[in-house]
């Protein structure tokens, strides 16, 4: 069944972000049956309390949060989306970079947890920036201070526009200031450099839906998930599960069907990820949350996308998958972004399997989100 880009996207957020949102009144509670206790037959859009985690292992990090919001690793899905909505659906690393700290940097909008990935992230980007404009200001300029600062801002401009050295003659600055504009260049270019932490923890893959939605079936996917998992998360382990989550979306984008996007993880897999995919699959006979509980509950991709992969081959509806990704416990948010991206998508907005209206109106985003979409 063909799926216009409009839909794709409406499917995929909508499924990412109110699975996100359904699952943050438990998230980090690792404590299976205290949220069997509490959440009884309907764990989703709990709200979040401190007293539900009390005396069992379990971290607090949503004291500010109501029913229906996301979670951090939502708003790392809406900071993407908002970045390839400014630019007409096209992916700009710097933009993306620029945006993530603004959202959640010193001064910006975003008010809840922020992980140690994010935390590193802001701190090696801060920490740069500054390093930089120390050596920018201290090459020799041959004019007055206000050029200077002119020039200082057209170079850092044409530095977050990904241009090549070449365009610094070509921006109509005068010949006499052109050496001082080429150093300035190349000492300005160090600011698009990847800055993420050295982290493979499931915040990685958070900011891939609107991504691999766009992207799906353009061979420019692969190097653009790897460049945006890298903002946030530079290391290779972390890329790699990335390439395995923005696979699963794409193929369940073009197929609607769940086999197919088990096994485009298990095909786009490096050896040590195929195996612990295949460990998962391995398991079908004991439920979700007895699988998760074995592998790992915890932050750890090698853990979620495992946990997402055999929840898509146990549950056949919207549902069901979002509620057995809760009763699993844990890190149930960073897991149900994958899973309600690719279930977006498999089951599109429907109340019979497919993602409920009744949830969707749940999400306190919906219309910033929808306006987000709108833009693409």
């Amino acid at each position: 069944m063909h799926t216009s880009k409009t839909e794709q996207l409406k499917n995929t957020l909508l499924g990412a972000l109110t699975a996100d949102a359904a699952a943050l009144g438990f998230h980090w509670i690792y404590d299976q049956q205290r949220i069997y206790d509490i959440a009884s037959l309907l764990p989703e859009f709990h709200t979040p309390s401190s007293a539900d985690y009390m005396g069992v292992p379990s971290y607090f990090a949503h004291s500010k949060k109501n029913s229906g919001d996301v979670s951090h690793y939502g708003e790392q899905t809406i900071t993407l989306l908002h970045s390839l909505s400014d630019n007409q659906g096209v992916y700009s690393k710097a933009h993306y970079q620029n945006l993530f700290c603004e959202h959640f940097g010193y001064g910006g909008d975003y008010i809840g947890y922020i992980d140690r990935p994010m935390r590193d992230t802001l701190d090696k980007i801060t920490s740069n920036q500054l390093l930089v404009t120390k050596k920018a200001n201290a090459i020799t300029f041959h004019g007055d201070e206000e050029q200077k600062q002119k020039l200082i801002t057209l170079i850092t401009n044409l530095v977050k526009q990904n241009t090549s050295s070449s365009a610094v003659a070509q921006a109509g600055i005068e010949n006499k200031d052109l050496p001082y504009a080429k150093k300035l260049f190349q000492v300005l270019k160090t600011l698009t450099d990847y800055h993420g932490a050295d982290d493979e923890q499931l915040p990685a893959i958070a900011k891939l839906p609107a991504l691999a939605a766009l992207y799906a079936g353009d061979n420019k996917l692969c190097q653009f998930t790897e460049s945006a998992v890298r903002v946030t998360n530079n290391n290779d382990r972390a890329v790699a599960f990335g390439q395995v989550a923005s696979k699963m979306i794409e193929t369940a984008i073009l197929t609607q069907d769940v086999p197919n996007v088990i096994e485009a993880a298990r095909q786009s897999a490096t050896p040590e990820i195929l195996s612990l995919i295949d460990q998962a699959l391995n398991l079908r006979n004991k439920s979700t949350p007895e699988v998760t509980k074995q592998l790992g509950m915890s932050c750890n991709l090698e853990f979620g996308i495992p946990s997402v992969i055999h929840n898509l081959s146990k549950q056949d509806t919207f549902t069901e998958s979002i509620r057995q990704n809760i009763y699993a416990g844990g890190d149930s948010c960073g897991r149900s972004i994958l899973l309600g991206a690719v279930l977006g998508n498999i089951y599109g907005v429907n109340e019979d399997n497919g993602i409920p209206q009744s949830w969707i109106e749940k999400l306190a985003q919906k219309e910033h989100i929808t306006h987000l979409l709108s833009c693409l």
